[in-house]
């Protein structure tokens, strides 16, 4: 039995050991063997198909600044703004014309993406609501006119001057005329004089927009945002020439229609569409590269903010990061990461800020730094965003915007300002110009939740407002009286929130297993430690004679003795 206790101490050390070396050897090996395999992109595999066609849609929310006091902001009073939202779209997403390396290291593809209202989330609002908002299309065509009036009156003069070279009478008469009466167009005096040029497309705006009485727009959701809003409708003259030059700009939020016409909407060149080819690493060689950008339109740098020197480019231009629908494992321990976003034309890095979890799945926050909006310039070494491009806007005296604001001019070919919604963040000297922005970083900030082993967001949203300076542009009568103003037009919240299904997916096929395997770890360190030290208390126990059985003994002796000694003195009396 003495034999058997010890056998069985020894088999407690080998069980404690054993759990030692599986729970912080074999299982981590096999753990992370297990989630390279399961998020490499490998055709065929259960990871790839979830990549290719994301399993549930994204929400895809638009918050819209309805104007309440359009006609006072006309007079220079202060705007008032106030939120109407969220109207809640579905994003699908699935990637097409998917091709691999040769070496297997990169996928190429494009990701088409549809955007579907969801009525019922949206509810009471409807896609045709009737809201007051900034005529972004009229404001952004006007100051464009404001730079390039005389070009494109030039333009107009040559268009004409062609065609009527391709006429041989008119040719000849034109020709008689020019030798003969010494005498200017007045498309000759317009591009002589940039005044005179303004003057002469004021009295086209009618014909252009459609009599405009104020720089606002009564519109609905459904037009603002996908359906577009018409202008440019059976133009002639100086109005079809100016419209032709707004074609020729190729601005992604207007669209030619059949008829000549066209239409304005903040969000339909990204429906039914995509944004580019992307090339990403598939992490089978570089598991830390997993998902990172390589090439978006073949190339790893943009064209769209200032370079330093004539064939470097900047690091504005450096396209960097993933494109935030997944991130490389193993994030425990990554304190920044980078994501990069064409819809504004940048990359844009997130910092850990701290632990967090998700339907009980814990997680890794990661949100914007302040180098994102609020602080841009020479003194941070990142003046190549400020492209200065907005005529008299509000800006530093170096041409910067103030804190909180970026210039998308030459990402969206036009005067777009992005900030954090409701201007969180931002300088005085834009917030203090508006009434109706009330700013909450709960609401308002950009962030993801990301589960650190397999880098999966299962919680996030990128949240950005879309702005324009509003403000007075020489002769044109209907901004007079304008005060400039950086105007809100709407907030986008475009993000993830894993639905029960994939969040029972992570559960069943990761949290559970470590779970399972953390217990048996446990249970054999702590039973086999149990066995080890339980065992040689009884072993020992047992060596050692009980104090039961001594104490009868000397009882019975001394008893012996005293009986002996007993009878001689008993027997002395009787002598």
């Amino acid at each position: 039995m003495v034999q058997w206790t010890l056998v069985w101490a020894g088999i407690g050390v080998l069980t404690a050991i054993s759990g030692a070396l599986l729970g912080w050897v074999v299982f981590p090996v096999a753990v992370h063997e297990k989630i390279l395999e399961n998020t490499e992109l490998r055709q065929e595999t259960p990871q790839f198909k979830r990549w290719e066609a994301i399993p549930q849609p994204l929400d895809f929310k638009v918050y819209i600044f309805n104007v309440t006091n359009p006609y006072e902001v006309q007079m220079g009073r202060r705007p008032r703004v106030v939120e109407v939202g969220p109207y809640i779209y579905f994003q699908y997403r699935h990637k097409d014309n998917i091709r691999f390396s040769r070496d297997r290291s990169k996928v190429h593809f494009s990701q088409q993406q549809m955007y579907v209202f969801d009525a019922e989330s949206s509810y009471p609002l409807s896609e045709n609501d009737q809201l007051t908002v900034l005529n972004m299309h009229m404001n952004s065509i006007l100051q464009i006119i404001d730079t390039q009036a005389k070009e494109t009156i030039t333009n107009f003069r040559s268009d004409v001057n062609n065609t009527l070279e391709k006429i041989p009478v008119v040719r000849v008469i034109k020709r008689i005329i020019e030798k003969t009466t010494p005498i200017q167009s007045i498309l000759q005096i317009a591009e002589d004089e940039t005044y005179d040029s303004l003057r002469l497309i004021n009295a086209e705006l009618n014909r252009i927009f459609g009599r405009p009485d104020s720089m606002f727009l009564r519109t609905t959701p459904r037009e603002f945002l996908f359906e577009g809003v018409p202008f440019c409708v059976n133009v002639i003259g100086i109005a079809k020439a100016i419209c032709k030059e707004i074609e020729k700009r190729n601005t992604k939020t207007i669209r030619v229609q059949p008829d000549g016409s066209m239409k304005f909407s903040f969000f339909n060149h990204k429906n039914m569409t995509d944004d580019g080819t992307y090339t990403i690493n598939t992490g089978i060689k570089e598991p830390s590269q997993t998902q990172m950008i390589e090439y978006w339109n073949g190339r790893s740098t943009l064209d769209r903010w200032i370079n330093q020197s004539a064939g470097s480019s900047s690091k504005c231009n450096k396209i960097v990061g993933t494109d935030g629908s997944g991130y490389p494992p193993f994030r425990e321990g990554v304190e920044r990461m980078t994501i990069f976003s064409s819809d504004i034309c940048r990359t844009v890095d997130i910092k850990y800020v701290g632990p967090s979890s998700y339907e009980g799945i814990p997680a890794l926050r990661y949100e914007t730094d302040s180098h994102f909006l609020n602080e841009i310039g020479p003194e941070y070494g990142n003046d190549c965003y400020c492209v200065n491009r907005i005529p008299k806007a509000i800006v530093k005296s170096n041409g910067c915007l103030y804190k909180g604001a970026l210039d998308l001019s030459t990402c969206f070919d036009a005067p777009v300002v992005l900030t954090h919604p409701h201007m969180m963040g931002a300088a005085q000297e834009y917030t203090s110009l508006i009434d109706g922005l009330h700013p909450d970083p709960e609401k308002h900030q950009i962030f993801v939740d990301v589960e650190p082993l397999t880098g999966t967001p299962l919680n996030g949203g990128k949240r950005v407002q879309f702005n324009m300076f509003l403000r007075r542009i020489d002769s044109i009568r209907l901004t007079d009286r304008l005060q400039t103003t950086l105007f809100p037009v709407l907030w986008i919240e475009e993000g993830i929130a894993l639905n029960e299904d994939m969040v029972k997916l992570i559960d069943d096929s990761l949290m559970k297993v470590l779970t399972l395997l953390d217990i048996i770890q446990w249970v054999m360190i702590g039973s086999g430690l149990l066995l080890a030290i339980i065992m040689p208390i009884v072993y020992f126990s047992k060596r050692r004679p009980s104090s039961g059985s001594i104490t009868p003994t000397l009882t019975t002796t001394t008893s012996t003795v005293s009986i002996s000694d007993g009878g001689g003195l008993g027997g002395n009396p009787q002598k």
